[in-house]
């Protein structure tokens, strides 16, 4: 049996059906979302919830997205919105800040 050093988390939750790991790409006014299905959390040692899904990269950005299945979208780093259009105004105007 092979070893594995990686840390594992404390604990498994089942995600609510509809829930979902999305990301938006921006193109002049455009905006492209990819979406991943949540399937679950993985609870750490430190208590943070990590979202899994079938794509083991989608949420190695930071901070990564959830929409949840009432429409509200929440963000790693705390932050949280109403409705996913809220979330996509307030990133569009990050974007042109940063640019």
């Amino acid at each position: 049996m092979q070893k594995n050093y990686r840390e594992g988390g404390v604990g498994l939750l089942d995600a609510a059906p509809g829930t979902y790991l999305v990301s938006a790409y921006f193109d002049d006014n455009q905006v492209d979302l990819v979406t991943c299905n949540v399937l679950g959390w993985q609870v750490g040692k430190d208590r943070r919830l990590t979202p899994l899904t079938l794509d083991v990269r989608a949420a190695d950005e930071d901070p990564w997205f959830v929409v949840h299945p009432d429409g509200r979208v929440e963000a790693s780093d705390g932050r949280g919105w109403d409705n996913r259009d809220a979330w996509l105004d307030e990133e569009r105007k990050a974007r042109r800040r940063a640019a």
